[in-house]
């Protein structure tokens, strides 16, 4: 059983709030960007960092309205 397994390689989606098209980063590149540029309409979406924490510490999707 792997019990200290890095999430660096653990990939996160990341979907376009104009288009909605899905691009997926690993952890570990994410930690180190701040934008994504949406491979479907090239939109530049900023990743939140609070957000990110709350996801890679395993607290699951989050939305920007707090729903």
């Amino acid at each position: 059983m792997e019990t200290d397994r890095s999430l660096e390689d653990d990939e996160i989606s990341v979907v376009c709030a104009d288009c909605a098209y899905e691009t997926r980063k690993s952890v570990g590149w994410l930690r180190v960007h701040t934008q994504v540029e949406c491979l479907g309409c090239g939109a530049i979406i900023d990743v939140e960092s609070r957000n990110f924490r709350k996801i890679a510490a395993g607290g699951g999707r989050t939305s920007e309205s707090g729903d």
